[in-house]
């Protein structure tokens, strides 16, 4: 029984994976050659005959996930841990890119390294620690999770190595977030914790990830005011550290004026990230200010059961809650926009 849930959990997966990967592809033109097709063969049979099948469809469909760079060394995360995560299609592509390293180490070069040793992934160039070595049992940890295959695969540019678990928890939040070890090294972060020097306006990247993720997923209207009104935000809010963002699938009116559009979009963001659980905890009636000067939403309804959950926001549900989700930001898919009308006035 527990095969075929497996079987049915990986194949919806996989389906959702595969609709974005072709939608990206439909959207990017490609800057590298193909990887030969006998090495993603044999990765992938090597993969299936370790029992690491999700990971190697994954590969058989996009091989250029796994092997977009010169070098790459992937970690594969077994089925078993695979079946029991809760996260969103993009979220594992994001997940996947996190366990590949655009270089081949192989386990000695990783046993070579010092403990705390921080390696760069493919995925936002977010890194990955060694926590735990032992060179004389060839024992090591990366994100405090055991190597249970070293060397699995070792041919040409590629090192393959089974992991016992994924890298990152979503335990607790839906997000990707590296260990304090590595953030430290990093003059915007100490102990893991967003110092106050850090200015999210800065980071163009993320934001940039942002819009293309928004305008691939159903909200492009959105995705585009958005773009088009960044720069007033970040000119009038030089400080921002962290953002809720209420996206609605369509904008009823794109030919608004500048100063109209500017308010439209700014009344859907709130300067502090709020997660879909930490929003449901709030009572009915509280108010959250937006960006819009002198403007606030409110909670309008909650309701939560076994069977369902539900939020809305100025009477505007939450139908994707925690849509995306990084250090500094959430997005919220809504049902519609929130009306200019209901925005309420709050005092300056």
């Amino acid at each position: 029984m527990g095969k075929v849930l497996f079987f049915i959990f990986a194949t919806m997966l996989l389906a959702g994976i595969t609709a974005i990967i072709i939608h990206s592809q439909h959207h990017h033109v490609r800057h590298h050659k193909d990887p030969p097709r006998d090495l993603v063969s044999n990765v992938t049979q090597l993969l299936r005959s370790n029992g690491f099948n999700f990971i190697s469809t994954l590969l058989h469909i996009s091989p250029d996930l796994f092997l977009s760079s010169r070098e790459s060394t992937i970690f594969a995360i077994p089925d078993s841990a695979m079946s029991n995560l809760s996260i969103p299609p993009f979220m594992t592509i994001q997940l996947i890119t996190y366990h590949i390293s655009p270089s081949k180490l192989t386990i000695k070069d990783l046993l070579d390294k010092p403990l705390n040793t921080c390696i760069t992934t493919t995925f936002q160039q977010q890194k990955i620690s060694i926590t735990k070595k032992d060179e004389k049992n060839r024992v090591l940890e990366i994100n405090n999770v055991l190597i249970t295959h070293p060397d699995m695969f070792l041919q040409g540019p590629v090192a393959i190595h089974g992991v016992s678990g994924p890298f990152a928890s979503f335990k607790f939040h839906q997000q990707i977030t590296q260990l304090p070890i590595c953030n430290a090294n990093q003059s915007d972060f100490s102990h893991g914790i967003v110092a106050a020097k850090v200015n999210l306006t800065k980071n163009k990247v993320e934001w940039g990830i942002l819009v293309k993720f928004l305008n691939s997923s159903g909200f492009a209207p959105f995705a585009i005011g958005l773009h088009t009104v960044l720069d007033g935000v970040f000119k009038e809010h030089p400080n921002l550290k962290s953002l809720t963002i209420f996206a609605p699938p369509i904008i009823e009116a794109m030919d608004m004026p500048e100063p109209l559009l500017q308010k439209f979009v700014k009344s859907h963001i709130v300067p502090k990230k709020h997660s879909f659980k930490h929003l449901a905890s709030m009572r009915q009636g509280a108010s959250l200010k937006t960006l819009c000067p002198g403007t606030e939403i409110r909670i309008t309804e909650t309701v939560k059961n076994p069977s369902e959950e539900l939020l809305s926001i100025n009477r505007v549900e939450i139908t994707s809650p925690d849509l995306f989700s990084s250090k500094s930001f959430v997005v919220h898919g809504i049902a519609r926009a929130f009306p200019m009308y209901e925005v309420s006035t709050v005092p300056q």
